[in-house]
């Protein structure tokens, strides 16, 4: 075995993750959510449709192979700024890269999970996320759950290109003079098409880093792309030396800025309800969400 990636953080810390994402297209366009916000539109076509590309599976296999050769045995994610469930092939990856010693989790806007799904996804992926999008309280979404630990995000963070731009603005001036290390310790981002992204806004390739299709996980992280790309902004005000960091307001270890999430309804509407085959179970039971 080579260099081994390490855990720098437990996952109940919200550690790293390796993310392969299988595929591209995500069925809601939340406002605040930078891959709609993007000035480039790099998950558009020219026409204005979405792109919906999905990694060939042989590669995502040789991928979860080689991670786990590395040495890796953390929390593994099948997304990015897409939504994974649309993807008919992610219980399948989820089980092949637990064979292998990984840790599947899903973080999902929860629109597609139906009572099959939520079978098949129990005990299967132990840590789930749904997002603050989606109604229902975390209660709720648990007790559709007999193994998986389920959250429900109560805030969302200001990212880049936030619509709220006297928000986002005086975010931004909290970080603009600090150094960004967040990457190194959030995720190892594999997008849909192989591309190796230094960060979550990073959609077009800032630093020059190498695709998964023509080299090995190995020399993406520890090759001096990569490396130069983390001592160049692990230095104070390096921000200011690229766009596309001086509009970011994310920041590590101080973390960027939330904003809570109010008039959330408890219980999804009943349309989802219907549709996840648990319409009956709660109709005439709210109490039991109580």
């Amino acid at each position: 075995m080579s260099k081994a990636i390490p855990m720098w953080r437990s996952r109940e810390a919200g550690g790293c993750a390796i993310s392969i994402e299988t595929q591209a297209y995500c069925n809601h366009n939340c406002p605040e959510c930078p891959r709609v916000l993007d000035p480039t539109r790099s998950r558009w076509n020219e026409d204005g449709t979405p792109i919906k590309d999905q990694m060939p599976t042989t590669y995502v296999f040789e991928l979860i192979d080689q991670a786990a050769e590395m040495g890796w045995r953390g929390p593994i994610h099948f997304s990015h700024y897409s939504e994974p469930l649309i993807d008919p092939r992610f219980t399948r990856f989820c089980r092949y890269a637990k064979k292998k010693g990984l840790v599947p989790e899903l973080f999902t806007n929860g629109s597609l999970l139906t009572r099959q799904l939520i079978k098949d996804l129990d005990g299967l992926v132990p840590y789930i996320v749904i997002s603050f999008a989606s109604p229902g309280n975390e209660r709720f979404w648990q007790s559709l759950f007999q193994k998986s630990k389920v959250r429900i995000t109560k805030r969302f963070q200001v990212l880049i290109w936030n619509p709220r731009k006297t928000l986002l603005e005086a975010s931004i001036a909290r970080v603009i003079d600090k150094p960004c290390i967040g990457p190194l310790f959030s995720a190892f981002r594999i997008n849909y098409d192989g591309q190796m992204s230094m960060c979550y806004a990073d959609f077009n390739n800032e630093f020059n880093l190498l695709n998964a299709f023509e080299h090995p996980l190995e020399d993406l992280w520890f090759g001096p792309e990569h490396v130069q790309a983390v001592k160049e902004m692990s230095v104070p005000g390096a921000r200011h030396n690229r766009k596309l960091c001086s509009e970011c307001p994310e920041v590590y270890p101080n973390k960027g800025t939330y904003v809570d999430v109010i008039n959330k309804p408890d219980i999804p509407p009943n349309s989802w309800l219907n549709r996840m085959g648990l319409f009956n179970r709660f109709k005439f039971r709210p109490q039991t969400l109580k």
